[in-house]
Formats: C-alpha cells, sequence, structure tokens
C-alpha cells in the first residue's frame, strides 16, 4: 500500500530508542527523510546510522526537548538541511512508580515539562513550515493513562493534557490542512519497561517478582490479549496517521493498547 508519504521529512523526539526508534524506522521503510533528537546522542547515533542503511537521510542530534534552546537548534538545523518539515512525532517521554503523597514537586514539573510544554513548544515551531504546503501531520505519544488512572500521578496527569493539547491544536490547525493526532499505548516492550531500574524492576519489586515475572503477571491480569505490545506496533499506527490514507482523522486519541482500556467512550 502506498501512504504517500514517500520523500516528506519526519521529525521525531526521544528516537534512539523504544517507541522513537521504530517509528523512525517505519519511516525510513516508507522513504521519509529524518530528523531525530534525544539527550542520548551516543545510542541516538548508533540509530541514525541503522536509518541510513535503508537508504534515506538522517540528521541526528542531541536535544533535551525540556530547553527551548535545544528546541529552537533542532527545528532550525532541520530547516537548514532538508528545507522542509512535513510531520513531528513528540515521543519524549519517561515514567517511574511513585507515591502519589511522597512525589516531589519537582519531578511533576520536570515531567510536565517534558511531556507537555515541550509537545506544545514543538508544535508551535513547526507550523509555519507545514503552514507553507498547507499540509502537515503532528502526532503525540500520549497514553491509555492519559485516559485511566495508572497509579503515576505525574505521568498520569501530562498524558492526560497531552490529549487536550492534541485536540486543541488539531481544532486550531484543520484549516491549514495539517492534522493532530494523539496515539495512547498500554504498556509496551521498550527500556522503559524492561530497562534495568526501569518500570518492570520497580514493579517486581512491589510484587516481590522479577522484572520479567512482574511483567508477564500485569500482561495476564490486565491485558486482554495477554501481552505487553511491541514498539513497532505503535509505530504502525504513528506511521498511519502521518499518512495520505488518514486524511480525515483529526483531534483523536488512539489506544493501541490490546484492549486494557474496556470502557465504551475514551
Amino acid at each position: 500500500m502506498d501512504l504517500g508519504i514517500r520523500g516528506k521529512l519526519a521529525m521525531i523526539t526521544g528516537a534512539a530508542q523504544g517507541i522513537g526508534k521504530a517509528c523512525a524506522s517505519a519511516f525510513a521503510d516508507e522513504g521519509c527523510n529524518l530528523s531525530l533528537c534525544d539527550i542520548n546522542i551516543e545510542k541516538l547515533e548508533k540509530t541514525a546510522e541503522e536509518l541510513r542503511a535503508k537508504g534515506v537521510e538522517v540528521l541526528s542530534i542531541k536535544a533535551d526537548v525540556t530547553k527551548k534552546e535545544d528546541v529552537d537548534k533542532f527545528v532550525k538545523e532541520t530547516v537548514d538541511k532538508f528545507g522542509r518539515i512535513d510531520i513531528l512525532v513528540n515521543n519524549a517521554g519517561t515514567a517511574r512508580f511513585s507515591d502519589l503523597m511522597e512525589l516531589p514537586e519537582e519531578q511533576i514539573l520536570f515531567n510536565m515539562d517534558l511531556m507537555v510544554h515541550a509537545v506544545i513548544r514543538l508544535s508551535r515551531a513547526v507550523v509555519p513550515y507545514m503552514r507553507k504546503n498547507k499540509w502537515g501531520r503532528i502526532i503525540n505519544i500520549s497514553s491509555i493513562f492519559g485516559k485511566q488512572p495508572g497509579g503515576l500521578l505525574d505521568y498520569d496527569t501530562a498524558k492526560a493534557a497531552v490529549i487536550m493539547v492534541t485536540k486543541d491544536f488539531a481544532n486550531y490547525l484543520a484549516k491549514d490542512g495539517i492534522l493532530v493526532n494523539a496515539v495512547c499505548p498500554g504498556p509496551v516492550r521498550t527500556p522503559l519497561w524492561e530497562g534495568p531500574g526501569q518500570l518492570g524492576d520497580q514493579l517486581g519489586k512491589l510484587l516481590g517478582l522479577s522484572s520479567t515475572e512482574a511483567i508477564e503477571t500485569f500482561a495476564k491480569q490486565n491485558i486482554p490479549l495477554g501481552r505487553y505490545g511491541y514498539p513497532e506496533e505503535i509505530a504502525n499506527v504513528v506511521l498511519f496517521l502521518a499518512s495520505e490514507k488518514a486524511s480525515y482523522i483529526t483531534g483523536q486519541a488512539i489506544n493501541v493498547d490490546g484492549g486494557m482500556i474496556k470502557a465504551a467512550y475514551i
């Protein structure tokens, strides 16, 4: 199937690994050139080299999206190299289990900056370039825990905010031919869950299990399909929303969660 995006330029944040890397790979397979950023430049450069082998141009930039100067640099270097911005995937984020009564205010503020303010900041920055072509796609990675509580106060709050940011931008930009949607993954097998000290280890500590056992137990108890998702399964939905095949979809927050959310209206 021709998705109609060959030769377009996709910007992706948090692209060194996990969902961001899977999105970059999916766009490369469709013939999109890429501008990628991450705070881990070593992993990002390795990812970029893998993607260049697919025959597309890849710009890799070390950037902390909580810093306006880094966002400005990311956008400027992208435009300087490619002369255009067609697609933006706001993916950068993090999560950690915590007691909501003990969660430091500094952590709440940081994660709001990382997962909400950065989305707004980057979206505003790319809109002028999309308006020039009267075409654009912005896809924000939210979470099903932006729709129902997951026990992570800062993360849940930020991801809920991303959904509303998505809807506001979608309404505002529809007249410009710019479509804005959110993808809401359930638990996904990425370093955020499987890395040392990350959510799998944290959950295992709470349950008295190993990380692997905790992930398998959580999946069997909470996900109808009985497993976590894979990054590529999220990337496939992102790719579709960025394509010409999704030309009548905007302002939506689409669950990709193995059936974890069961309510009819969210």
